[in-house]
């Protein structure tokens, strides 16, 4: 044999081993898989068994986000309702508010004339007094000054 069958040989040889590690290796690989098969088949059992024991939860958790969406839509409207009859108290108070003030000064304005009247009142009546008491103390002069007068007849 010369070196190139020789070449040959060992070439072949080379490719048996090969290919037969490559077998070995993938009948290593299926009993591996088949291995991990068993655990896999345990987990998606448990999986299956967790979505059945979940779904009653996940839908009552639906059921209640609906029902919270709809209790804060109801919430939303209640808010802008309350939200409505507080501006229209708030006008309804600034206008009494502004109607009181215009009372207010009016008043004012009426106790101010009533104020004058009753001074011009009492000044007129003090006036009034006093003349009557000048003309009382002329009268009582005048009755003293006839009697004595008459007293000397």
């Amino acid at each position: 044999m010369n070196t190139y069958e020789t070449m040959i040989v060992v070439g072949m040889g080379l490719w048996v081993v090969i290919a037969l590690a490559i077998l070995v290796s993938i009948i290593y690989a299926i009993g591996l898989l088949r291995k991990a098969r068993e655990p896999l088949g345990q987990v998606s059992g448990a999986v299956g068994e967790l979505n059945k024991r979940l779904q009653p939860v996940l839908t009552n958790v639906e059921r209640a986000s609906e029902q919270a969406s709809q209790i804060a839509t109801r919430l939303k409207g209640d808010a802008d309702e309350v939200g409505l009859a507080l501006r229209n108290a708030t006008e309804s108070t600034e206008r009494m508010v502004d109607l009181v003030e215009t009372r207010v000064s009016e008043v004012a304005a009426l106790l101010e004339v009533v104020q004058e009247e009753a001074e011009e009142t009492f000044l007129s009546t003090a006036s009034l007094l006093r003349g009557f008491r000048r003309t009382k103390k002329k009268a009582s002069k005048a009755r003293r000054l006839t009697r004595a007068i008459g007293g000397r007849r």
